[in-house]
């Protein structure tokens, strides 16, 4: 099994270096014969979809990949992908996948307040910002 960091992604969505992206392209075809074992983790793809989002590509765009290309894709395992799919699926456009995340785990360990400067965190009801 190995490690695929996000910029593998990115080279493979944004042939800008053309060895790169060829590169990145063989490997996951080579993943898809069986012929590699790749994982990557949820923090992987939160900064794929930030990356992504700053190159200006539509909501619509990201979870296709993510839901389609990377989760249900057969080249790439990823951990907690049923965090993944939760987060994505009820992640709104304008919504930071980061925090959505975020709060989505501060939800299921029952935390309700907590100390950010970040001022979008107030828009999350049940949940207290506090700057220190």
């Amino acid at each position: 099994m190995y490690f695929v960091d996000t910029n593998i992604f990115i080279y493979y969505l944004f042939p800008v270096d053309l060895a790169k992206h060829s590169s990145c392209v063989e490997l996951f075809k080579r993943a898809e014969n069986g012929e590699v074992a790749l994982w990557t983790n949820e923090w992987t793809v939160a900064e794929l979809i930030w990356f992504m989002r700053r190159k200006k590509k539509t909501w619509n765009e990201i979870k296709r990949f993510i839901m389609e290309g990377l989760i249900r894709g057969r080249q790439v395992k990823v951990k907690n992908e049923k965090l993944i799919i939760n987060v994505v699926e009820k992640c709104k456009k304008d919504s930071d996948f980061v925090d959505y995340m975020n709060m989505y785990l501060l939800r299921s360990d029952a935390i309700t307040k907590g100390y950010s400067y970040n001022k979008d965190l107030d828009k999350w009801k049940g949940f207290k910002r506090l700057e220190p």
